[in-house]
């Protein structure tokens, strides 16, 4: 004797729906020995008779109904979670976990996320903001799919984690009646004696910012710091400093619109590199959903940088 199982009850409904057995066996693409089979093994593994086969047509025992409406049930089910397996094998549906960093995660990243959501209405996401040494941390961890921060080289090679280097050249943040929007391009030397904003001393660009200012031997009063970038264009709008910033801030402002239409930004003679990562897990498999996200934030950020003319490049870290 056979157990119960789904192709049984599938039998079973189409003997149901059409009342025969040759019916149903037609319908179903199959013999009608092999549909009579298949209910003669479900009545057994059940214990009980179906049908009243005393009559000319099969007449369904009460308990026959009870049956059809759990039958339904499960088979609706099972072609529910088929579909739905099948949609998060191409990535339409799913959940992912996402850490980004601050200044992306309030303005340019929810803008990617509008479009990558608007064609898959079944999927759901978290977005975390960290810093980026703690999204390293928790994609290390394996604690989320996907990660985007600032780059640091002293995190770069880990057996957790796998790592896309992105990098572009920065901008020169300057007050829209500032001396310094007269050039195309602005040399360093002109940077000299000029009242500064720039990121907390110990950000990786942060050095390279004032190693770059040191090996032209260029002095500025650094007046304001901060932790990101965005809120330093408060103070270059208010004619209260200049500051050297990254491509994607750039990419923000000119988003967020009038709050930021008293800031011209200049690319510089001399390039000063900023650099990105894109993380994702190593140690367990991504769902579709996640790698397509991971690839579509990377082809949409390149874009993006490819529009300031900040010269991407990419690297994938093994």
């Amino acid at each position: 004797m056979n157990g119960m199982n789904l192709h049984h009850l599938s039998v079973f409904r189409e003997v149901m729906k059409t009342g025969s057995m040759s019916e149903a066996a037609q319908n179903l693409g199959r013999t009608q020995p092999a549909i009579s089979l298949a209910m003669k093994n479900l009545e057994e593994s059940l214990g009980i008779t179906l049908f009243d086969r005393d009559t000319r047509n099969l007449k369904p025992v009460p308990e026959a109904y009870y049956l059809l409406a759990e039958a339904d049930s499960m088979l609706g089910q099972m072609s529910r979670l088929q579909r739905t397996m099948k949609r998060m094998q191409v990535g339409d549906e799913g959940e992912v976990q996402l850490a980004v960093m601050p200044g992306v995660s309030t303005i340019l990243f929810p803008e990617f996320l509008g479009n990558f959501t608007r064609s898959r209405p079944d999927i759901s996401l978290s977005l975390h903001t960290r810093s980026s040494t703690q999204l390293r941390e928790l994609v290390s961890s394996q604690g989320v799919d996907f990660g985007f921060g600032d780059y640091d080289k002293d995190h770069s090679r880990t057996e957790q984690t796998q790592i896309t280097k992105v990098s572009a050249n920065s901008f020169l943040a300057v007050p829209a009646d500032h001396p310094l929007t007269e050039y195309k391009v602005v040399p360093l030397k002109a940077l000299d004696g000029l009242s500064f904003g720039g990121m907390l001393q110990d950000h990786l660009f942060e050095r390279r910012v004032q190693a770059k200012f040191i090996e032209a031997k260029i002095k500025t009063n650094v007046r304001f710091r901060s932790q990101t970038v965005l809120p330093l264009l408060k103070f270059v709008s208010t004619g209260q400093c200049c500051a050297i910033v990254d491509p994607l801030t750039v990419s923000s402002a000119r988003l967020i619109g009038p709050d930021t239409q008293q800031v011209v930004f200049r690319p510089l003679s001399q390039q000063i590199r900023y650099e990105y990562a894109i993380l994702v897990p190593k140690l367990r498999r991504l769902s579709a959903l996640a790698r397509q996200l991971a690839a579509d934030w990377e082809a949409f950020l390149f874009s993006k940088l490819v529009e300031l003319d900040a010269q991407p490049t990419t690297v994938v870290l093994d």
